[in-house]
């Protein structure tokens, strides 16, 4: 069995980007070389996932990082964290969202690529952590979108990270980034890639390390930090990624501090750091423990920065297995992942992405009502029937995770008591939610899969009017048709008017002209 790739031919190249919290990285498919990293317009592999809004116009990568001494406050990293949270950055008079952030970066990153091919793309495929929620994958796409690429798709990155390694059987990848830590248990063999199950949690990462480094560092110096966008604390931070990339080789490093922070030099060691990541890294292991255990993995995998971190090797070693050496740049693996992934190679590959989330509702009364489980597999579809228990406007609330986060909220106006509404949940093959409301009476209610997690996302639709005559057509020939002739062409129908969107919502539509005709042949 085998999967052609997400893109068509037509659609051109296919730009793989990783967006981490720290570094951001692109990549591209290459018949004779395989998957290319990109150069950025500085030379370099990496681009700091920065913007900045400067007053004249946004910044982003090795500019914006250049300015941040003179512009902390609205300069910004860690964008990635804060998709699809609250959090407003200011220009001026003026806020924004991460996802309005992040689309200057994303700008620059699809120029890069446009420079290195000498052709435009419009298409990319985004590496987000297997933890993102709906809400958060529908912000990266969207500011995909914003940031000139017509056509996206999703990712999970430890699942990218599998298919660079292009390994045979059945190991567990622990994908340590800036940011966020992701686990997947993934199996391969025969040109198939199946995961068996994803965690992740975005409450730890190599810039908490970072932030916890730069305090102990100004201790040593006798230097106040500041707030988070003081220039010195933005400075400090930078000293603390140096200081702890080299303890990942050396037992004691000296750091002198730079002009302002302090006079003399000052004795950092790898024990010191250790005492402070130490916590953390108890956490990702136990986490990955319980996978190894579950599973039965035979091989250990570690990309990502956090995966040089000494100690981190060492605990994985003791409790589980040996990480093994990689052919790749742990830094680069995910990046490979999502280039292949877009590239018409894959038409030897299938991927088999699984949930990493339950999904469902919460009733009129606060019960939560699952309608996916987590550990199902991509791509997945569900129908649910609820009857309206009064007269009158009712919402339901979308939840995800054992912990009932909600991520969305769906108003059904001008609802009639016992009136019947079925919920479509329709989660794509990278993670990516759409949902249907039909009724009754026909109207539908729906939020593509972009406009997840937008306070304004529900809209109402009629059905398109192909689609109506159908139906009006079908209700004549009802009464001569038994109760499950009814009941199974009413499914149909609700199927179809759920695909209104997809590329094989025309097939259907011939499907239901021609049972319906069939039915007027045999009526008359």
């Amino acid at each position: 069995m085998r999967t052609s790739g997400p893109f068509s031919p037509s659609d051109g190249p296919v730009l793989g980007i990783d967006l981490g919290t720290r570094y951001a990285l692109c990549a591209v498919f290459d018949e004779a070389r395989g998957a290319v990293v990109i150069p950025n317009r500085w030379g370099k592999r990496t681009t700091p996932s920065v913007t900045a809004w400067t007053g004249s116009g946004w910044t982003a990568g090795e500019t914006a990082a250049a300015g941040e001494m003179k512009r902390p406050s609205t300069t910004w990293w860690d964008l990635k964290r804060k998709v699809g949270t609250p959090w407003k950055g200011w220009c001026g008079r003026t806020s924004v969202s991460a996802e309005d952030a992040l689309v200057p970066l994303l700008t620059l990153l699809r120029e890069d690529g446009e420079v290195f091919l000498g052709t435009f793309v419009e298409s990319c495929v985004l590496a987000v952590p297997a933890s993102f929620s709906f809400a958060e994958r529908s912000a990266m796409a969207r500011a995909a979108r914003a940031a000139g690429f017509s056509k996206s798709r999703i990712v999970n990155e430890p699942t990218a990270a599998a298919l660079a390694f292009g390994a045979s059987g059945r190991f567990l990848i622990l994908d340590y980034g800036a940011g966020t830590v992701d686990l997947s248990v993934v199996e391969c063999g025969g040109g198939v890639w199946q995961v068996l199950e994803s965690r992740g949690t975005p409450s730890c990462g190599g810039r908490d390390f970072d932030a916890a480094l730069a305090l102990l560092l100004a201790e040593k110096a006798g230097a106040n930090p500041g707030g988070v966008d003081s220039p010195l604390h933005r400075l400090l931070l930078a000293e603390a990624e140096e200081v702890k990339i080299a303890l990942s080789g050396c037992l004691n490093h000296e750091w002198t501090p730079p002009a302002g922070v302090g006079a003399s030099s000052v004795a950092v060691t790898r024990n010191e750091f250790e005492n402070l990541v130490r916590p953390s890294l108890e956490r990702v292991v136990s986490m990955a423990e319980d996978l190894w255990k579950f599973h039965g993995p035979s091989r250990l995998l570690l990309v990502g920065g956090g995966s040089r971190i000494p100690l981190l090797r060492t605990l994985l070693a003791g409790r589980m297995a040996r990480p093994e050496r990689l052919s790749l740049c742990p830094d680069e693996a995910v990046v490979i992942g999502a280039a292949l992934y877009g590239s018409q190679a894959r038409s030897e590959r299938l991927l088999l992405d699984v949930l990493s989330d339950s999904l469902g509702i919460l009733a009129a009364d606060g019960t939560p009502v699952p309608l996916l489980e987590k550990g199902m597999h991509l791509p997945a579809r569900v129908e649910k029937k609820f009857e309206s228990v009064g007269s009158g406007p009712f919402t339901l609330r979308v939840f995800q995770g054992d912990g009932g986060r909600i991520i969305s909220t769906v108003r059904i106006p001008d609802a009639k008591k016992g009136e019947s509404v079925v919920l479509v949940f329709a989660v794509d093959s990278g993670g990516l939610l759409r949902i249907d409301i039909l009724r009754e009476g026909g109207g539908t209610t729906v939020i593509p899969p972009l406009d997840m997690g937008t306070p304004d996302a529900p809209f109402f639709a009629s059905p398109p009017e192909e689609l109506l005559e159908l139906e009006k057509r079908f209700a004549r020939v009802s009464p001569v048709l038994s109760q499950a002739q009814q009941a199974r062409g009413e499914a149909l129908f609700r199927t179809v008017r759920g695909l209104r969107d997809e590329e094989c919502y025309p097939g259907g539509v011939e499907s239901l002209e021609q049972m319906v005709a069939e039915m007027e042949r045999v009526v008359r």
